[in-house]
């Protein structure tokens, strides 16, 4: 998820992954600079998430945004201009993957 300040262009980031049939879950936070609109700012979240999936070794991805707009980017490949080279990041980090699927949670 990401919270984003229109005064100083700034997002907070932050994630966390569970492991399936685990209760213990990885977190994390960070602080971006620079962020254009709280799309982009989610679409950071997104990438430092799979990021760390993939420092944690997991191979199965269910990655859940309350971004609609963003998870359909994810989905059909179809990227906004503003999030292309970030876009591309999670294509990338995506291949690392045995499974990923990207899903829209109100």
């Amino acid at each position: 998820d990401a919270a984003w300040r229109i005064s100083d262009k700034a997002a907070g980031c932050s994630w966390i992954l569970h492991k399936s049939g685990e209760r213990d879950t990885i977190s994390g936070t960070s602080t971006e600079l620079c962020v254009a609109s709280p799309l982009m700012a989610e679409a950071l979240a997104v990438r430092e998430a799979l990021l760390h999936a993939k420092a944690g070794r997991l191979s199965n991805i269910c990655l859940k945004s309350d971004n609609q707009v963003l998870v359909k980017a994810l989905n059909s490949k179809q990227h906004p201009v503003e999030l292309y080279g970030i876009n591309l990041d999670i294509e990338k980090l995506s291949s690392s993957f045995s499974s990923i699927t990207f899903a829209y949670v109100p």
